[in-house]
């Protein structure tokens, strides 16, 4: 700050040289032209001087700046994918889930024409897409078999405690992924929860995720079932277009199905976790406890979320 002032101060004193050297030489024309114009140069060059300092002290500033920005959203993002990696914890999910539905998100908005930062901001978004199953019992989520119709219902209560969790935030990212969270299981048709809305009431995040997340379950193993192939998870997928999932989204899948295949062999960006996605070494599966508290502290009754 002092060295704005005085750059500040010695531009405003050059301005002054100059405007002086020119209110002499209109009042004193007769003072001698050599000595005003060596005045009025010596003034100008003191003027340009001093305005390259102070753009050099500009640009620095907002390079700080920038970088102390780019800092802060790095640091934000760090924490939304450890966000992303509480949910993987609980689920029974194989490593890099929440990583690639992100990164198929953002090919399939790139493919869907939407604008690059949009597409950046989807991508960030997604990877918080079931981020409501910690308040799901462990029981229920990593059962073997067929879950009951009662198990069923609280499992779909993770979009709730989602919404919950990231609502209550007025920043893009997280208010795009409160909305990811809370519809990525409306289906086209209306036959999907929580809400049952149909067709492009649904907001384009939640179907965009929707065919993401669906692809990756489907050719992922679970404890319940064998990874399918790719050929016929992308079969399901467009079997199921114009019923579960919006049909300009199933073609933007398509047009970048060979990026988004080629996910399941790519290591997560380190910039994207700097950690293992495993579980560390000296956990073990018995050391994630379930803890009936949290749901109590999720809970949000479907009326209110319904309101926001």
């Amino acid at each position: 700050m002092a060295a704005l002032k005085v750059a500040v101060g010695c531009f405003a004193l050059g301005a002054v040289w100059v405007a002086s050297t020119i209110l002499v030489y209109w009042l004193y024309p007769d003072g001698g032209p050599g000595t005003h114009k060596a005045e009025l140069t010596k003034g100008l060059l003191f003027v340009v001087f001093t305005a390259f300092l102070l753009f050099l002290y500009i640009r620095r500033t907002l390079s700080d700046i920038e970088d102390h920005h780019e800092a802060e959203m790095q640091a934000k993002l760090d924490l939304v994918n450890r966000l992303a990696l509480a949910a993987e914890y609980k689920d029974d999910l194989q490593g890099g889930h929440n990583y690639r539905i992100g990164k198929s998100s953002e090919i399939i908005a790139r493919h869907l024409g939407l604008p690059s930062d949009l597409c950046e901001a989807l991508g960030h978004a997604a990877v918080l897409h079931d981020i409501g199953k910690i308040g799901i019992p462990d029981a229920i989520l990593s059962k073997p078999g067929p879950l009951t119709a009662e198990e069923r219902r609280i499992v779909e209560k993770h979009v709730l405690y989602g919404a919950h969790l990231l609502g209550g935030s007025d920043h893009p990212l997280l208010m795009m992924a409160r909305s990811v969270c809370l519809y990525h299981h409306e289906k086209w048709d209306g036959s999907g929860y929580p809400y049952a809305l149909k067709g492009e009431e649904i907001p384009l995040e939640g179907r965009i995720v929707a065919v993401c997340d669906v692809f990756d379950a489907l050719t992922s193993e679970r404890s319940y079932k064998e990874a399918w192939t790719a050929d016929r998870a992308t079969g399901f997928i467009v079997g199921f277009s114009g019923k579960h999932f919006d049909p300009r989204v199933v073609g933007a899948f398509l047009a970048g199905l060979e990026e988004i295949q080629a996910l399941r062999f790519i290591e997560p960006d380190p910039q994207w976790l700097r950690q293992p996605l495993s579980l560390p070494s000296e956990l073990g599966a018995d050391d994630l406890v379930w803890v009936p508290e949290t749901a109590a502290v999720l809970a949000w009754p479907e009326a209110e979320v319904a309101k926001n």
